[in-house]
């Protein structure tokens, strides 16, 4: 089997779903190329949707976050 991506022989991968026989390197360099993350397709976002989504990550990444020790040193206003 030849991968998809490079025509390379692809020896003892499984196939991937979806995409046939491919290296594991060529589908993430693709998949990164094309702005593909987790199946949804960033580039096809409009700006409204991609501002949106950004948000969200962030809101996201904030909640995450251990909270900072509260003392007045170090207490952040988070704008928008």
């Amino acid at each position: 089997m030849r991968c998809v991506y490079c025509n390379k022989p692809v020896i003892g991968a499984d196939p991937i779903p979806g995409v046939g026989a491919a290296h594991d390197v060529c589908y993430q360099t693709r998949l990164t190329a094309e702005r593909i993350f987790n199946g949804l397709n960033i580039a096809k976002l409009d700006d409204i949707q991609f501002n949106e989504l950004s948000d969200l990550v962030l809101m996201e990444k904030n909640m995450r976050t251990p909270p900072a020790e509260k003392s007045e040193e170090s207490f952040e206003v988070e704008l928008f």
